[in-house]
């Protein structure tokens, strides 16, 4: 097995998440009590997995179904949550709160002379969310799919990353939130794929899992060793 030289990461749910705060202020403008968002945000993310996976259609369907899920965990109607939502992201990309950690994770990383970069499925506004959440100016290469035009779980978009650093498959590890668009795109790009649980909620296997970024970089620091 080739000695790890770098690392590439998904960014939401990965590095950030969504900014419930800015989505709880628009939903109070329209006379609704939000409740604890950041927890229907990650009920609803894990879903990812069970329910929204590839083969739940396209992203207007997965949207949908998506924002159904949210609006039941905060028990809000549903037209009202999407409505709060599009308002809110349009004014500022709402996936730009860091996760606690994140800054450390990476610059450990940094430290330890290992290349880094990202690897998400956007809308061409990830580059700026990670500049918002004080990330972007860690990693030498960002790559969005809604630049490229390329998006997991297909493999194809981390040749974008991996010819940016000059870095193998064979010796590139890949972290994300979910095992049915990250691990599965990375494991057949043959980039080593890890699965990040922040809240302990994941339901599908995978054999490299961690709950913290800090378990992460440990993990990857021993490996470059």
């Amino acid at each position: 097995m080739a000695r790890l030289r770098g690392i590439l990461f998904d960014a939401g749910g990965t590095l950030v998440q969504v900014h419930t705060d800015r989505l709880a202020d628009e939903l109070r403008a329209r006379g609704a009590d939000p409740g604890d968002l950041s927890d229907a945000f990650w009920r609803t993310l894990v879903l990812l997995d069970a329910e929204f996976g590839p083969a739940a259609g396209e992203q207007t369907d997965w949207w949908s179904a998506f924002l159904a899920r949210m609006a039941e965990h905060s028990a809000l109607p549903v037209d009202l949550v999407a409505e709060a939502w599009t308002a809110a992201d349009q004014r500022q990309h709402l996936w730009d709160d860091p996760i606690p950690g994140a800054h450390e994770c990476v610059t450990r990383l940094r430290d330890a002379g290992l290349r880094v970069g990202v690897v998400s499925n956007s809308d061409g506004r990830v580059e700026g969310a990670l500049a918002r959440a004080n990330l972007a100016e860690l990693f030498e290469v960002i790559v969005d799919s809604g630049v490229v035009g390329v998006a997991k779980p297909d493999p194809a978009i981390f040749a974008y990353a991996l010819d940016a650093l000059g870095l193998t498959p064979a010796e590139t590890w890949y972290i994300g939130d979910t095992v049915t668009y990250d691990a599965a795109a990375a494991d057949a790009a043959g980039l080593q794929s890890w699965v990040i649980d922040h809240r302990g909620l994941h339901t599908a296997d995978h054999p490299r899992r961690v709950r913290t970024l800090a378990d992460f970089a440990d993990a990857a620091i021993a490996a470059a060793r």
